[in-house]
């Protein structure tokens, strides 16, 4: 499929189409960084390095005092007032309280986000995150705050100074590269200067804008409209608008590529967003965002009016006849291969002068003609229909709409694309838009962009650079220690789900063990001269950030159409390591986990192993059962789609995944008062319930095997039971605006922050014997929903 990976639900900040999107923002001197070696460290003074350590002392006294004075005002709280729920005591006590600076940051750091006056048996997620939805305000350039997302943005703080930093890494050719295309991006003077006539070359390359007329960018000529010829151009700029097109491994025979072909992505952000009544407002912002564009290059007001809602009319037709995100989880039912004379007999071509004219074989052949990948085709080529409702039905809609209309809406999809990357009066068009889309008031500085759209585009390169200067090396052995306690505790579980029988559970077991985990970074990212080879064939030029973008375009397509002749390798990591993720491949049956994730809150080597087990260990977990949800089952230990279950397992998994699906479903959202779709976002939440179950019986044989607790966090009353469920909880702290959790629940595969908190800990016994929850509290239902 287009994208191989499952991730752990944390927003990535680039675009396959080289846009960004805005991240959450907090001010930049409340980020504190942390410099592993040379750079920004090694160049202080020894006086200034003397002081620093001075400063970190002070800190770290700083910080047990304050955990102290919290604790004593919390304990007077508790003697005069009778809201205040007291955590239960300890199930086992400890005589061992830790006194380090790590531990008293930890305590610090869950008591500060904590409301102890909400009973956690009630609403555990705001018993856990309660103080820290209060004291954060959603910044005005972002749709959402998160806890993880505040880690991101650390993370993206430290890209910046790496890129900023013109002094290191001088003769490292793809890092200097990188620099470039990030300075460009910050250009701004140059970038209003040359305003929307950067654009206006790309504009006449695809044959005019209709929308345009005679002015510069239009000329238009309907008699020499070509569908196939204007797709073939797109196609180059890695755009893929009425036809998505693309090479993938064969998921049937993964070590091979094929072409695929599906339904494309929208102008808005999904399919719903043009169906539905109640989002006709944010209909409308689109329409005044794509005509206030074409008036900038020029269109006479009213044509731009009239066309540019004649384009959204088109797009609404084109969204009813794609299929619901609810019918496209089975992948035996979308994997319909056959030859291109097939798909030409199957999916008839318009070919008569008046109509749409398309010629599948012309497109196909012609895309694979681009610069830089030259390959060969013919009719017995064998390809993937993926939506094959969507293609039986698409032309006749085209015809509906006629050349001029469907001309107007496929250039503006890469002019909605390129926007961005134009002078201001653009970009505030698109913040006008966001308004309306996501809640977002105002735009993010220029900086986030830059940095994620130079992550996006040179991740190994800014990777080299952020491991050699942050990464904890020990880190890995650490994730590589809890990975093994992990899918051993999953091995265990397997020997105890009633619905496997004892065949499929030993394939089940082989797949599990056989697993590949990733931590970190790929060694090569630390090899020069291979992350330089990267990027030799790159050209980025320092002045023009308009012409890196479609270079960049290009060199991202043509990578992808020229893999169609080559073997899939399946040890390849692409993941930039500064990304904060996490990810499972079924086509690799790979786990992976990015240096970016591998930090507090998620994992700290001086925190408790309760909470780094409630942190990263709840994701590895995650990422292990995804392997084994509604989807990742489909896919066997070599990553092959293949139905290697029992027909009568099968049934019986699907009875245990419908009991999530329903819990699921109940949850209302309060932010819009939207019920979360249980079947889109069942694979994430079997995750989720799966994940939390392994990593805390992990924990617990970790704990058995040592022979005794670890030791208390100071100036807390938390077991550290308790503490692995309270940091599991905090990871999804979060605070959004009304449009982010419409956008979340219409197009989205996880649940809510709120909900992957009460949801799954609802099925978790341990946790309501860690917090004493009584049978049919809120927290502790008695109906509880297990798949693994």
């Amino acid at each position: 499929m287009s994208a191989v990976y499952d991730n752990a639900g944390f927003d990535r900040t680039s675009s396959e189409n080289g846009n960004y999107s805005k991240s959450s923002t907090a001010a930049e001197s409340q980020v504190q960084i942390s410099f592993k070696r040379e750079g920004p460290w090694k160049r202080r003074s020894a006086c200034e390095k003397g002081l620093l350590f001075l400063v970190v002392i002070f800190l770290a006294a700083a910080v047990v005092l304050a955990v102290v004075v919290v604790r004593q005002k919390q304990e007077l709280d508790d003697s005069t007032s009778d809201k205040v729920v007291k955590a239960p005591a300890p199930d086992v006590i400890s005589p061992e309280v830790c006194l380090t600076a790590d531990c008293a940051k930890a305590s610090a750091r869950v008591l500060e986000n904590m409301d102890l006056t909400i009973d956690p048996c009630e609403d555990f997620y705001m018993y856990s995150c309660g103080t820290w939805k209060k004291k954060h305000v959603i910044p005005d350039d972002s749709s959402s705050y998160s806890m993880f997302g505040s880690l991101s943005e650390k993370v993206q703080v430290i890209n910046k100074y790496l890129l900023d930093d013109n002094q290191a890494y001088q003769n490292f050719s793809s890092i200097v590269k990188a620099k470039d295309l990030y300075a460009s991006c910050l250009d701004l003077e140059t970038i209003e200067k040359r305003n929307s006539t950067a654009a206006v070359p790309l504009l006449e390359e695809l044959g005019g804008w209709p929308v345009l007329g005679t002015k510069l960018g239009g000329n238009w000529i309907e008699s020499n409209f070509s569908l196939s010829q204007l797709l073939i151009t797109l196609r180059q700029y890695n755009n893929n608008p009425v036809i998505n097109m693309y090479v993938s491994p064969d998921i049937r025979n993964s070590q091979q590529y094929i072409i695929y072909f599906d339904q494309p992505s929208f102008g808005l952000p999904g399919r719903l967003y043009y169906l539905q009544d109640g989002l006709a407002r944010m209909r409308e912002a689109y329409v005044t965002l794509a005509s206030s564009i074409a008036k900038l290059f020029g269109a006479d007001e009213n044509l731009a009016d009239r066309e540019m809602r004649q384009m959204l009319d088109l797009e609404i037709d084109l969204a009813n006849i794609t299929t619901k995100p609810e019918d496209r989880r089975d992948f035996d039912a979308l994997y319909n291969k056959m030859t291109i004379a097939q798909l030409k007999q199957n999916f008839t071509e318009p070919n008569t002068t008046d109509t749409v004219q398309f010629d599948w074989l012309e497109y196909i052949q012609g895309v694979f003609d681009i610069e830089n990948v030259g390959i060969a085709l013919d009719e017995n080529e064998q390809v993937i229909v993926l939506d094959v409702s969507y293609f039986k039905r698409l032309f006749n809609v085209l015809q509906k709409h006629g050349k001029r209309t469907v001309a107007n809406y496929v250039v503006w999809t890469i002019v909605q694309n390129r926007a961005s990357n134009l002078d201001s009066r653009f970009r505030e068009l698109l913040t006008d838009f966001n308004k309306v889309l996501y809640g977002i008031a105002s735009s993010s500085a220029r900086w986030k962009g830059c940095v994620s759209y130079t992550v996006y585009n040179f991740g190994m390169a800014v990777g080299h650079m952020f491991v050699k200067e942050t990464f904890d090396e020990s880190a890995k052995t650490s994730a590589l220690n809890m990975i093994k306690n992990i899918r051993d505790a999953f091995d265990e579980l397997l020997d105890e789900v009633e619905w496997m029988d004892d065949g499929t559970r030993i394939l089940a077991s082989e797949k599990a063990n056989a697993i590949k985990e990733w931590i970190g970074y790929p060694d090569d990212v630390l090899v020069d001269e291979k992350v330089n080879k990267l990027y030799e064939n790159v050209t980025i030029d320092r002045d023009d950030y308009f012409m890196n973008v479609l270079n960049n375009l290009k060199r991202s397509s043509a990578e992808g159409l020229t893999k169609l002749r080559q073997k899939y390798d399946k040890n390849i990591w692409t993941t930039p390591p500064s990304i904060v993720n996490a990810f499972y491949s079924p086509l690799q049956n790979a786990i992976m986990f990015p240096a970016g994730i591998l930090q507090p809150p998620f994992y700290d080597k001086g925190q408790p192993k309760s909470m780094n087990y409630g942190g990263i260990g709840a994701v590895i977990g995650h990422e292990i059962t995804h392997g084994f949800d509604d989807r990742g089952r489909q896919y066997d230990k070599t990553g092959n789609l293949n139905q290697w279950w029992n027909t009568s397992v099968i049934t019986r998994f699907k009875e245990k995944a419908q009991c999530i699906i329903d819990q699921y479903n109940e949850f209302v959202v309060p932010e819009a008062g939207l019920n979360i779709n249980g079947i889109n976002t069942q694979g994430e939440n079997i995750a989720d319930n799966g994940g939390l179950k392994q990593s805390f019986r992990a924990y617990r044989k970790w704990v058995e095997k040592r022979g005794k607790e670890e030791a208390l966090l100071p100036g807390v009353n938390f077991t550290n039971n308790q503490l692995f469920f309270i940091n599991y909880a905090q990871v999804w702290c979060n605070n959004a605006r009304k449009e982010n959790i419409i956008s979340a629940v219409n197009t989205g595969v996880h649940s809510p922050g709120q909900f992957r908190v009460v949801g799954t800990l609802q099925n978790t016994r341990e946790f309501s014997a860690a917090f004493g929850c009584k049978k049919n509290s809120f927290m502790n239902p008695e109906k509880k929903c297990a798949v693994w």
